[in-house]
């Protein structure tokens, strides 16, 4: 048995980052939440993620 076939993924390769933390308030100056953020996650995305699977 041979080894895995090659593989060409074409795309944008991104960096995904999840955060975790709470919002309490919104930004003054936007209607988005401020978060303070208590831990972080980076992955990878777009067609990184198609050549990690």
């Amino acid at each position: 048995m041979t080894g895995p076939e090659p593989l060409v993924v074409v795309g944008d390769v991104l960096l995904d980052e999840d955060i975790e933390g709470v919002a309490t308030r919104l930004a003054p100056d936007a209607p988005a939440p401020v978060v303070d953020v208590t831990g972080d996650h980076r992955h990878p995305g777009g067609a990184g993620l198609a050549a990690a699977l």
